[in-house]
């Protein structure tokens, strides 16, 4: 088949949303001709691997905005700059697939409900779009530790709503020829009476499959986060969590990320005397060199209160360690009971609770976390690009 993948995000140096977009269009060119549409900042990584590794079997195209909408629209209007790449990138796409014969038109990496393309109007190729995301809130319980993030909460909710509407009357979830969802919550907003496949957005390469555990449990337990600083990445949760653990506890607490709140969210956890002994900030860590600091934990904890799948629980799987999540969104749909430390919960205080709970056992059982951990690390096997692929050509079959 000729497929072309629209993918916004595609850079085969970084994690996230761009290894998705670019794994994706990689994995399919083992058997289709693959062409690739995204943003010119992608440009001279892509050209750079591509050369280094020799790479000639994709053919890319990219699209560039002018630099003011990149400026207005950042989180949480992102999507708008999303629309008016798709809107400039129509066109590109509509003589790509008359000059090619595109059988499939595939919208990948980052695909927010709020920023599905009018792809579905170029004749003669079938559209697929998703695994999308944007249609999970925090929970009510967790939104006061949102702080000044709330009337971002708020404002997002109205775009929701508004994208809910115009996607009902317009019909345009029904214009597509596959949608497909990366947790329920997205699906339960938006066609919750559908039959949809919800499979999560992100997998994992073979190289990251590659890599056996290394560290035991002798000196303690050591607990990861990895994630952005902001109010709904949950640290200000972590942090009444990691209170109740009893400062005896032989535990540590690696954080790696950066982002606004980062000064602030350092000053928190130093600030209690019990907690301050356990913690190491990291900072910010290349996608590339993620590994060494995976295989030197015991835990992922994974306290966000609304991610779309989460990259980093297929990543911390993939080198043996068990997860420590909410039972919502890429959790839900990633992890289970024998290879995570899920938890459910309704109010402030069980978030809290529930938390702390599955960190101290953690601590005080090494035996059942390094056993997770090894059926995590078999686990991760059923979430490679590779499988993923294979999903995805039986669903360009079933349509063309």
């Amino acid at each position: 088949m000729n497929i072309l993948y629209i993918a916004y995000s595609c850079d085969p140096y970084c994690g996230s949303e761009d290894k998705i977009g670019w794994n994706i269009p990689l994995e399919a060119s083992k058997n289709h001709r693959v062409f690739v549409l995204t943003k010119e900042e992608h440009r001279k990584s892509i050209s750079k691997y591509c050369a280094e590794n020799g790479i000639d079997n994709i053919s890319f195209f990219f699209v560039d905005i002018a630099d003011i909408y990149k400026k207005i629209f950042r989180p949480p209007f992102y999507s708008g700059r999303l629309n008016i790449w798709h809107r400039k990138a129509l066109p590109i796409a509509e003589k790509i697939c008359s000059e090619k014969g595109i059988d499939i038109i595939h919208q990948i990496a980052p695909i927010e409900f709020r920023s599905i393309g009018k792809y579905y109007k170029i004749p003669n190729a079938k559209f697929v779009c998703g695994p999308i995301a944007g249609g999970q809130n925090t929970p009510k319980a967790l939104r006061g530790y949102l702080g000044k993030e709330k009337y971002v909460e708020k404002i997002r909710d109205i775009i929701n709503g508004i994208y809910r509407i115009k996607y009902k009357l317009n019909k345009t979830l029904k214009k597509c020829d596959c949608v497909l969802y990366a947790n329920f919550e997205t699906k339960d907003y938006l066609e919750p009476l559908s039959n949809r496949k919800v499979i999560p957005d992100t997998s994992l390469t073979d190289g990251e499959l590659s890599a056996e555990k290394q560290k035991s449990s002798n000196n303690g337990c050591t607990f990861l986060i990895v994630s952005r600083f902001v109010a709904s990445k949950g640290y200000n949760l972590l942090f009444d969590a990691v209170k109740q653990i009893p400062p005896s506890s032989n535990y540590k607490l690696k954080i790696i990320g950066f982002g606004p709140l980062k000064d602030s969210i350092e000053a928190l956890f130093k600030s209690d005397e019990n907690i301050s002994p356990h913690i190491e900030f990291i900072g910010e860590v290349p996608y590339t060199e993620m590994t060494a600091h995976y295989q030197a934990s015991d835990v992922l904890v994974f306290p966000s209160f609304r991610e779309a799948s989460g990259s980093v629980i297929l990543e911390a799987m993939a080198n043996s360690l068990p997860v420590i999540t909410a039972k919502i969104c890429g959790g839900r749909v990633i992890c289970s009971d024998a290879n995570a430390f899920l938890y459910s919960a309704k109010t402030k205080d069980e978030y809290i609770n529930s938390l702390s709970s599955a960190m101290i056992n953690c601590i005080n059982n090494p035996d059942e976390t390094a056993s997770k951990g090894r059926q995590a690390r078999l686990n991760a096997e059923e979430f490679t690009f590779k499988k993923k692929s294979e999903t995805f050509n039986e669903i360009y079959e079933s349509i063309v």
